[in-house]
């Protein structure tokens, strides 16, 4: 039987790139995304390398939605490869936001990738050797105010991916983590990246480069991926900084760059 790569967040940005390019490489795609954001398109694109695609329409952070469609997966494909993509995130004061704001995000960023590990492990370790690709970011090495729980999110993906790793590796499943820094994929990221300067268009990886560098690393069984020369830098400096110094500095340059006052 066919062997898939399934990936989330699959019809723009980073998830469209990974799709796309993990086509052209040879990979049968299963793809998901948020109903009406054209995936069908992307699947289309990724069949014209030759391969199969699927798409599946859902919201990740209903729990009932999720385990459907991880059912369809399980009975209907085997998997060679997992990329959790899908994310979200932004920057607001933390009393100000609603409930549902914070709620979606760990359902999101937490539960979706955990759940889909979880649940998909039977079919990665009945076909290894087989991969796992957690996406984060360099905020998970920073305590950040005004980032609401997204520094959390995904400060909790890097030790649960680094974690799996160590103990599906005697399953023949290599699990990898990429930190991605500044990426322009919406138009609010590009305006934000634009506001921090040169040294946001420094640090600004591109979709397509970000997903090449990425499926490049899980190919090789990299541990910690991070796109980007200024970004891997970065990742490395922030190992020396006190977290007092640090998560102050960033606080600061959200409020300047991003949330708009001083207050």
């Amino acid at each position: 039987m066919d062997r898939y790569v399934l990936i989330t967040g699959a019809s723009q940005g980073l998830g469209r790139e990974f799709a796309c390019q993990a086509a052209s490489r040879g990979m049968n795609t299963l793809l998901a995304a948020l109903p009406g954001e054209n995936l069908e398109a992307v699947c289309e694109k990724c069949r014209g390398y030759g391969v199969r695609s699927v798409g599946f329409e859902l919201d990740l952070t209903d729990r009932e939605s999720l385990m459907d469609f991880i059912d369809k997966v399980n009975s209907g494909y085997q998997l060679s490869a997992l990329i959790n993509n899908a994310g979200t995130g932004g920057s607001r004061r933390f009393d100000e936001v609603p409930l549902g704001y914070v709620d979606t995000i760990m359902k999101l960023n937490v539960m979706a990738t955990t759940v889909l590990t979880h649940e998909l492990l039977s079919n990665l370790r009945r076909n290894a050797p087989s991969r796992i690709l957690n996406i984060a970011s360099l905020a998970a090495q920073l305590a950040t105010g005004y980032k609401t729980v997204y520094p959390a999110s995904k400060a909790y993906i890097k030790q649960f991916t680094l974690g799996m790793r160590e103990e599906f590796r005697h399953m023949g499943i290599s699990v990898s983590l990429a930190l991605l820094g500044p990426m322009p994929t919406k138009q609010e990221i590009i305006a934000r990246i634009e506001r921090q300067g040169a040294i946001g268009r420094w640090l600004s990886v591109s979709p397509a480069k970000a997903a090449e560098i990425c499926l490049d690393g899980l190919e090789r069984g990299r541990r910690i991926i991070v796109p980007g020369a200024l970004n891997s830098l970065s990742f490395n400096l922030l190992k020396i900084v006190p977290d007092a110094l640090r998560s102050s500095l960033m606080s600061r340059s959200v409020v300047k760059n991003e949330i708009g006052d001083g207050r």
